[in-house]
């Protein structure tokens, strides 16, 4: 955004004039951007908060009925109060809204907005046909969705969301900060021949789709067993720097140092462990996977605009967390009293994820400036 500023001292008036990104679009694909900080002038500071969950095939039935669960997942948004949650492994069903049946639906109605009305949902999709989708919910108070497109329609739907941040002097400025989030689910197993595609797949559409990468969040259960598979490599290593993800634990955190084998020494990764939350294979049902915390297979995986704020939308460090993993949860359920009690959540939140789900969720936070009064970096343009 250009800002032009006319300045006329003796009648002390101020006139400013703003124009529009015409939806984060340019020119030239080539143009890319400092990575200096942009300049401090703004008025405004959010925080958004994103999480990513794998929701044990919610609206099987196989842990009980939708009524069972929606309480125990309320429990879990009220403690942690995301802005953006990514629900994967979601039952398929006729998404149209207000169909019988529609499962985003009823998640929801009485699971989000118990005690405010304040989230929505992205369109879903089903492509591929799979039994299993990805649900996107979004704090409407805070962000708007534009439009989703899938990049990959193999096993299950592998979806571009393209959201903007509710500035709140939008109605002037004319201008926002558009947010970019993939919602993955790859194939399970041993064998990472699938995933290694689909995790390529998705990172050779989006290079060809931007010429750098924006404010770009990628997000889901990638089923990986560690850093070494050629799937995640895609995601972390790029010829272009502008064009690398980042696992935040490794970077910029540096909490961790590669290679990661969280399979066979996941207590190098414990506090980042997100399967499973249940060490008992019929507790509290036969459903999922038992066997305590044993693999991390869950990540957030953000641009580099995102961990240097280079347009207004900034990850704030340290943030990441599995939410409920204390670092002591190997072979262990979530809220077992041993080899520890775990304190990093109240007992009613940890037993709320040991009944919800198999998987911890996983949560970063990030930055975001409004009101601005400065030239912002273009946006690459969307093919």
């Amino acid at each position: 955004m250009k800002l032009f500023f006319l300045s006329i001292t003796v009648l002390s008036i101020f006139c400013f004039f703003s124009c529009s990104k015409n939806d984060g679009t340019v020119a030239n694909n080539s143009i890319k951007t400092d990575t200096t900080s942009l300049p401090n002038t703004i008025t405004k500071i959010d925080t958004l908060k994103v999480m990513s969950y794998n929701v044990l095939n919610y609206g099987d039935f196989c842990q009980g009925a939708t009524s069972l669960l929606n309480p125990y997942f309320n429990t879990i948004l009220q403690y942690s109060q995301p802005d953006l949650v990514s629900c994967i492994k979601m039952t398929s069903f006729n998404f149209i809204t207000g169909s019988v049946g529609n499962l985003a639906d009823d998640m929801l109605a009485n699971a989000f907005n118990v005690t405010s009305n304040k989230y929505n949902y992205a369109t879903p999709t089903n492509g591929s046909g799979s039994g299993s989708m990805s649900v996107l919910f979004y704090n409407k108070q805070k962000l708007s969705f534009l439009k989703a497109e899938t990049l990959l329609a193999l096993t299950t739907d592998f979806n571009l969301y393209k959201l903007f941040y509710n500035d709140v002097n939008l109605s002037i400025t004319k201008d926002t900060t558009f947010l970019y989030v993939v919602v993955c689910h790859t194939k399970s197993g041993s064998a990472s021949l699938v995933r290694d595609y689909q995790d390529s797949t998705i990172m050779s559409n989006l290079k060809l789709k931007f010429g750098y990468f924006p404010n770009l969040i990628i997000m889901g259960d990638f089923n990986t067993t560690g850093s070494y598979e050629g799937g995640y490599q895609s995601i972390i290593k790029a010829t272009d720097s502008l064009t690398k993800m980042s696992d935040p634990p490794y970077y910029p955190d540096q909490q961790l140092n590669y290679p990661g084998n969280w399979n066979t020494t996941p207590a190098f990764v414990a506090k980042y462990i997100t399967t499973s939350t249940r060490s008992l294979p019929s507790q509290p049902n036969s459903c999922g996977t038992s066997g305590g915390g044993k693999g991390w297979y869950d990540h957030i995986f953000i641009s580099p605009w995102v961990v240097k704020g280079n347009n207004y939308i900034k990850y704030i460090p340290n943030s990441y967390q599995t939410l409920g993993n204390d670092g002591n949860r190997i072979s262990s359920s979530v809220n077992s009293i041993y080899p520890t009690i775990n304190n990093s959540c109240p007992s009613n939140v940890l037993d709320a994820l040991f009944q919800f789900s198999d998987k911890y969720p996983i949560m970063i936070n990030v930055e975001v400036k409004s009101n601005r009064n400065a030239i912002s970096p273009i946006d690459p343009k969307e093919k």
